[in-house]
């Protein structure tokens, strides 16, 4: 498939190409100085007119027509083709320039057609992407599968890697580079790359797997083995991004997470309950304790309603009796700043309401021992 795909590509670039550089050259006949170099300057400077004629258009006409238009996809990709168009426009220009002052040998040739086929296969797989991921956004993440937020990371990197692959092939096309002996020894080269290459192996595989368990995706908040808490910014084949709430960047390499203890804070639904742990004295009355609690769940504004805020005992302790306020907030990444509220708010609440907490405390019974007779 890959071959066909090449075929096709290089057949454009070498084939048909040159005849349509001959033509245009056939039309710039018209330039005719006894000097070459006036011919030469004379040229660069049609492109270059041709080139602000095309910027003129685009500023003008294009950009108008595609404003009125429902979605930005088409803004997006009139704004990505200008540059390289207008680049494309001044190559041509040196291209003929030089040929007018016979720098015409394989290496200038190669060259070109080298620039020329990257600018076209780069903006070519622009265009692609912003279409797939202007559709991605216009359809939904959720009604295409492929569109998914734990499947879209890994076909946006297959896909590049499909694209870099062909471009590959075209370039050595281009420069007559004879791949045979390359596919020839891949087979000995490949069973040595693979040997010193198993961490990167297993972290592919290890990729793969999380792709197939839909583990997390990006943007979710997850614990690796009870040490690491962060935001998933990226997953790529090799490793995943953590970034955790003091703003670090730890890359989990796909063999370790494939293998890890893995909670999902995100996983169910974007809430997270949040659970404080508070001792009261015994004295207390532990209902005016629960209706104190509850109340301030309810007038508080960063607590969710749905689900209900709950109040929990769980234990008789030696100095106190140990609850728990159970409460959901709207994202996981407030979790360390509401919980920091909530403290305060029962610190100043409890002193209001003559709540005590308790504080370690011992008795100590001396015995007066009888004096011996």
């Amino acid at each position: 498939m890959v071959s066909n795909v090449t075929g096709l590509a290089t057949a454009n670039v070498t084939e048909k190409v040159p005849v349509i550089l001959r033509n245009i050259e056939s039309y710039l006949g018209f330039i005719h100085f006894q000097n070459v170099y006036y011919n030469a300057i004379a040229v660069f400077f049609v492109f270059i007119a041709i080139a602000f004629v095309v910027r003129f258009i685009f500023t003008k006409f294009l950009y108008k027509l595609v404003k009125g238009t429902k979605t930005d996809i088409d803004d997006i990709i009139i704004d990505t083709a200008k540059g390289p168009i207008l680049f494309l426009i001044i190559i041509l220009g040196i291209f003929f320039s030089a040929r007018i002052l016979k720098i015409d040998n394989l290496m200038f040739n190669h060259s070109f057609y080298t620039i020329m086929s990257f600018l076209i296969f780069w903006l070519f797989f622009k265009v692609i992407l912003i279409t797939i991921h202007g559709l991605r956004e216009g359809i939904g993440k959720k009604s295409v599968k492929l569109f998914d937020n734990k499947v879209f990371p890994f076909f946006e990197r297959g896909l590049k890697l499909f694209l870099g692959v062909i471009y590959l092939f075209v370039i050595f096309k281009i420069w007559k580079i004879d791949i045979t002996p390359l596919l020839a020894g891949a087979g000995v080269a490949g069973l040595a790359m693979a040997f010193a290459a198993q961490d990167t192996i297993s972290n592919v595989f290890g990729g793969l797997s999380l792709f197939g368990d839909k583990a997390y995706e990006i943007g979710d908040f997850i614990i690796v083995d009870d040490q690491h808490r962060g935001e998933v910014m990226d997953i790529g084949l090799r490793s995943t991004k953590l970034r955790t709430r003091d703003d670090v960047l730890i890359v989990v390499p796909n063999s370790i997470m494939a293998n890890s203890k893995v909670i999902n804070e995100s996983g169910i639904h974007p809430k997270l309950r949040v659970r404080i742990d508070i001792d009261v004295a015994y004295g207390s009355d532990l209902d005016k304790v629960e209706k104190v609690l509850m109340k301030l769940a309810d007038e508080s504004d960063y607590v969710e309603k749905k689900p209900e805020p709950r109040i929990r005992f769980r234990a008789f302790k030696d100095f106190s009796v140990g609850l728990q306020l159970l409460f959901w907030i709207k994202k996981p990444v407030y979790k360390g700043r509401f919980t920091s509220n909530m403290i305060k708010d029962i610190h100043k609440t409890f002193f209001k309401e003559n709540i005590e907490f308790p504080f370690p405390t011992q008795d100590v019974y001396i015995k007066h021992m009888p004096k011996p007779k």
